[in-house]
């Protein structure tokens, strides 16, 4: 499936930007909209990934506990609104992320710190769907130690390779029926993965963000509330 061509333009005039900038030697800080005080509503902001580009994000809430959310290859930040606003109304600052095409990993991590680091978050839980659930695990096991506290991933479609590097309390979500290889690495991270983890497979064939609009809609929410909630105590 191919990046969406609106985003991918958006992310390369960014990243020629950024390239113009660290050539004359003045890289790109972090941004944000200029919202009013105490405004906890989305507000758009930018973050250097891990690898150099400079990254658009939403960030919607306010709180200690911090969430990242991590689109499919053919899904943007906006995809996740709904859901970034059900779990930003808990008191958790959550961030939605677009990610680089060329290096998703890196552009989690570059979240991660920027939460950690800018955002000051006490917890950090990271949920990525698809290709980025498998962002959201090379990320956890590329991360500093006690950087990530939790990641959930739906459908993820890859990753296998780093499982046993996971850091933090670990959810794989995987449908029955959906393509055999998504349910397979499902099941082989779990193998591989070290405690505390879970597995939880829906009956159904609905992939990644699909599980919002199937019948198990209601149960993926709770199960995500109910991981997010144990892992910011």
């Amino acid at each position: 499936m191919a990046l969406r061509e609106p985003n991918r333009r958006r992310f390369l005039a960014l990243a020629g930007a950024v390239s113009a900038g660290a050539a004359s030697g003045c890289l790109s800080e972090p941004s944000e909209e200029r919202v009013p005080e105490g405004d906890t509503g989305p507000r758009n902001v930018t973050l250097p990934a891990a690898h150099g580009p400079t990254l658009d994000a939403t960030l919607y809430g306010s709180g200690d506990c911090g969430v990242v959310l991590v689109p499919q290859i053919d899904r943007d930040r906006e995809s996740w609104e709904s859901e970034a606003k059900r779990l930003a109304g808990d008191g958790r600052l959550v961030l939605a992320l677009d990610e680089d095409p060329d290096n998703r990993a890196d552009s989690v991590l570059g979240s991660i710190r920027y939460m950690r680091g800018e955002r000051g978050v006490s917890d950090l839980v990271v949920i990525g769907a698809s290709s980025g659930g498998k962002a959201a695990l090379f990320a956890n096991a590329k991360a500093e130690p006690g950087a990530v506290d939790g990641t959930a991933t739906l459908s993820a479609s890859g990753g296998v390779e780093r499982a046993s590097d996971l850091q933090g309390r670990l959810l794989f979500v995987i449908s029955e029926r959906e393509h055999e290889k998504y349910v397979r690495v499902g099941r082989e991270l779990h193998a591989k993965a070290p405690e505390p983890k879970e597995l939880v497979t829906y009956d159904g064939d609905e992939h990644a963000q699909r599980l919002f609009s199937g019948d198990n809609a209601g149960d993926v929410r709770r199960r995500l509330d109910a991981f997010v909630s144990e892992v910011c105590g």
